[in-house]
């Protein structure tokens, strides 16, 4: 049995008689570790194939008979007889000889059966299996009875343990003679024996046994209780060695095994070797199952991670000549920014001080129509800018309140000149009901047009160009804006028309080679109405002329009509171009850091009323002298200078010994408006961003923004039209903004545009607050200050659109720390940050309970559907603003319950600009 099952079955064999021996023949029961000796080496020659050769088989047969005559000689001669003479030893012949014939007759049959036998036959015992073809020729993978370093340490253990608990139970006999004595005496007593009627033997062995000596029968009881204890420990460290291997050693075999495997395969390769790991399949029910489990997901993690490595790293590559170009193109931009805009804001901020002095209303005429001209320049440098802009996705459509009749006006003082150079009649036509103040991009809205008028002019030799303005109402709050710009031109072949988008192409190049232009305006024209969502219309007959319209969704603010609009310009010039400084700061101080005087004139012109003090520098040199003398409130410093420009003048600050101002807001003053600037910036180091040429009102702001409050002194402002207020707008009696708590309503209405815009806002701020709120507080336990500082900054910017002035500050503070670094106190005050943001859900409460839509028609399960997919589309798209049209669309229906939660989920993606979760969701 053990030649053919191996040591388990036999070792379970064995008990099974031991058992039945200590039961009916129980005084012979250590005799059994004959059979226990002869089974285990069986066991183990088989294993080990000895039965494979004649040699090793008889190799087999003699030392098992050798053992075994030892073992019975010490059984039925030495022990049983207490016989420890010589005279014993006379019986070991007689003993190995029926011992040999016993075991070489077992060793022949063994050796027969396992090398002539088919092996058909042999796939029935676990050991004969290793004798057969199939075994030789492929190997034999014991998956769950792998002996391992780990088994055969636990193994040794255990045997050991054995061993030591039999010499120990050796000698520990000695110590309970005394007590065998006593119960020997007992024993007698009880039955009344007289102690006369005891043979002398036994009374021999009772007196030497009350002497407490080491007796032949002393010896005999202590090898007795050493081979029943041999007899018992020996199977169990056999099955205690079974359940290592397949519980233990097997498992972590198997896991080694790969990892060997994967260390030693090339890179190449690995991913391969990884997916194999799915074929480990390892069943413990223990932490032996849990660590294999978590080991295969970490490497098919891994493997996935590879995957998308490379598929990134192939990706990369193949953008890395666009990538190349992109970077040229974008020094090119930083520079022409420069150079070019430079003059521009000395020409506009030298006229701004010709508004703010002059009282001669004909020369503010000319003043007004310069600066308009001005900013047209300005638009025209930003065409290129906007178009790198919009390839790179960081332009944003950035709805302001504004005047209709100042931005037709502004149109026609752009384009009638070059129409009457060419003689072109110009006629204008504008629908005197529109209403007077809307609310959009009005910078983007004059670009499109100002885009199509100029091509009109350009491409039309004679006859006349046409703007017209009218517009269709939508509801009490808005209007659909309609431009049309016509002309009697050459017109566009049918062919052509898909050219008008194509950046840097132009239609009929020969015919049309003597007209100037980059032929980046139409495309700019088309993907900036794209982001506005709408669409040019061409129509066109070749040799007649053209027709451009669009319509565009304007929010009202007032609807007085517009009138006449030239009237209208004229009253605008009167009230809204006066200019009126947003605060007076006689104790501020800064320095202002320009390699051009003319651009240090300009802003301390455009100051002038602020009554701000202004210290000048024309260089880094300058500028590091001037740091060492005084402390300044902000520090306005130009990036291109000669010798040492702005940016290592400001890294030279930072480390220079003696510099009062190492903590005072340092802001970037540069013409490099290109996509991206301000981030660059903010990264090196300044606290802000201002572009050239200068906006009086940002650089107020600005200034405002970062002075002390102690410095700041309270004036009488009147804004005019450029700005609005609570009681210039109104809020409507049903609006939910007069119901909210801790926020300054004239300050966000007027920072929005108008109640409507801040509704709106007040909405989107609410969806995005416990993502927005969570994230900050993620950022901040994982470390990452970066993504902290820039989810503050927005909350900054975010909580001052809704008045929420305190909560904008407290944002600024630690946007603040987190750009200085200062863990101890981003540590120590976000909490409180956290607190009141989240505060807000119960401030603004009220914009929630707005919500209710049971007055409105439920939208069917269909149509919603149908929206989600376009949502789909677009998010693919990264259409953002079609998305918030649809959603916008939606909230006037009634949402079924079942898709309440998608909804409200598809919102709050929307607002966070979260594309991948929109695309989970849908």
């Amino acid at each position: 049995m053990a030649g053919l099952y191996g040591y388990l079955v036999s070792m379970i064999s064995f008990i099974i008689c031991f058992l039945i021996c200590i039961l009916f023949k129980t005084e012979q029961a250590y005799t059994m570790s004959v059979y226990l000796i002869a089974t285990f080496g069986y066991s183990i020659f088989s294993q080990y194939f000895w039965f494979k050769s004649k040699l090793k088989t008889f190799l087999a047969s003699l030392f098992t008979t050798i053992v075994t005559t030892i073992m019975s000689v010490l059984c039925f001669v030495i022990v049983d007889r207490r016989s420890y003479t010589l005279n014993a030893f006379k019986e070991v012949p007689s003993y190995f000889l029926g011992t040999f014939l016993i075991v070489s007759a077992v060793s022949i049959i063994l050796y027969v059966y396992l090398r002539f036998v088919p092996d058909r036959f042999k796939v029935y015992f676990p050991l004969a299996y290793g004798y057969t073809k199939e075994f030789q020729k492929n190997g034999y993978i014991r998956r769950y009875q792998r002996k391992t370093k780990v088994s055969i340490k636990i193994t040794t253990i255990i045997i050991l343990v054995e061993l030591i608990l039999s010499l120990s139970v050796a000698s520990f006999v000695p110590v309970l003679f005394p007590d065998l004595k006593a119960m020997l005496i007992n024993n007698i007593e009880a039955q009344d024996v007289n102690m006369e009627k005891i043979s002398d033997e036994k009374l021999t062995a009772y007196i030497e046994a009350s002497d407490f000596r080491m007796t032949n029968m002393a010896v005999s009881f202590d090898l007795k209780m050493c081979l029943l204890m041999l007899c018992v420990g020996v199977p169990m460290a056999a099955i205690a060695n079974y359940y290592t291997k397949t519980k233990i050693g097997g498992p972590l075999g198997l896991m080694s095994d790969f990892m060997h495997s994967f260390v030693l395969t090339k890179d190449e390769d690995k991913l391969k070797v990884i997916r194999q790991i799915t074929n480990i399949q390892i069943k413990t029910g223990d932490e032996m199952e849990v660590l294999a489990d978590y080991a295969k997901s970490t490497l098919l993690e891994m493997a996935d991670y590879i995957e998308r490595y490379e598929k990134q790293q192939k990706l990369e590559a193949e953008l890395e000549i666009t990538k190349q170009a992109s970077e040229a193109k974008s020094s090119f931009l930083s520079n022409m920014s420069h150079e070019i805009r430079t003059p521009i804001n000395a020409i506009i901020g030298m006229n701004e001080m010709i508004i703010r002095e002059c009282e001669d209303d004909q020369i503010l005429e000319y003043a007004n129509n310069a600066k308009s001209a001005g900013n047209s320049l300005l638009s025209l440098v930003n065409d290129i800018l906007d178009f790198s802009k919009i390839e790179a996705g960081k332009m944003e459509i950035l709805p302001v309140q504004y005047d209709l009749s100042s931005m037709i006006n502004d149109l026609v003082n752009l384009i009638a000149a070059r129409a009457e150079d060419k003689g072109l009649e110009l006629e204008i036509n504008v629908d005197s009901a529109l209403p007077c103040h809307l609310i959009g991009d009005e910078i983007r809205l004059k670009q499109v047009v100002t885009n199509l008028l100029t091509n009109a002019v350009k491409y039309t030799e004679s006859g006349k160009v046409a703007l017209s303005v009218t517009y269709e109402k939508i509801d009490d709050k808005n209007i659909n804006l309609h431009f049309e710009v016509s002309d009697t031109g050459i017109g566009i072949k049918e062919e052509d028309i898909s050219k008008l988008y194509s950046p840097f192409e132009r239609i009929e190049e020969i015919r049309n080679r003597t007209i100037e232009g980059t032929g980046l305006g139409m495309s700019i024209v088309r993907k900036l109405l794209a982001l506005m969502d709408t669409k040019l219309i061409v129509e066109s007959q070749y040799g007649t002329g053209s027709s451009f319209r669009f319509f565009v969704k304007q929010v009202v603010v007032s609807w007085d009509e517009i009138g006449n609009f030239k009237d209208k310009y004229k009253e605008f010039i009167a009230t809204a171009q006066k200019y009126h400084q947003r605060f007076q700061a006689p104790n501020a101080e800064i320095l202002v850091v320009d390699d051009t005087e003319m651009n240090l004139t300009v802003i301390k012109s455009l100051l002038k009323k602020t009554l701000v003090q202004v210290d000048t520098a024309v260089s880094g040199f300058e500028t590091l002298e001037k740091v060492v003398e005084k402390k300044y409130d902000i520090i306005f410093l130009d990036h291109r200078m000669p010798e040492m420009d702005g940016v290592e003048t400001f890294k030279r600050m930072k480390v220079l010994n003696g510099n009062k101002n190492k903590n005072t807001p340092v802001i970037a003053l540069t013409a490099n408006a290109v996509s991206g600037a301000k981030q660059e910036y903010q990264e090196i180091g300044f606290n802000d961003y201002l572009a050239k040429p200068v906006n009086t009102n940002e650089l107020e702001r600005m200034i405002e923004h970062y002075l002390p409050q102690e410095k700041i002194e309270s004036v009488s402002i009147d804004h005019g039209e450029d700005f609005c207020t609570a009681a210039d707008v109104g809020i409507p009696e049903d609006s939910f903004l007069k119901d909210l708590k801790e926020v300054d309503l004239n300050e966000a209405i007027i920072n929005c545009g108008g109640p409507e815009v801040l509704e709106n806002v007040v909405k989107d701020f609410l969806v995005s607050l416990d993502s927005k709120a969570d994230a900050i507080e993620g950022y901040l336990n994982d470390g990452d200050i970066r993504n902290y500082t820039v989810f503050v900054h927005a909350l900054k910017s975010s909580a001052r659109l809704i008045g929420a002035m305190e909560l904008s500050k407290m944002a600024a503070e630690l946007e603040q720390e987190g750009n200085d670094g200062n863990l101890i106190a981003l540590h120590q005050r976000t909490p409180e940050l956290l607190e009141k943001y989240r505060s807000y859900k119960e401030n603004l409460k009220a914009a929630l309970e707005e919500e209710s839509d049971e007055d409105k028609p439920e939208i069917s399960e269909e149509e919603l559907k149908r929206a989600f997919k376009d949502i789909k589309e677009l998010a693919e798209a990264y259409n953002y603003d079609a998305i918030d049209y649809i959603l916008s669309m939606l909230g006037d229906y009634k949402i079924p319950e079942d898709y309440k939660e998608t909804f409200n989920k598809i919102k709050q993606c929307t607002v966070a600009v979260d594309r991948d979760g929109l695309l989970e969701l849908l």
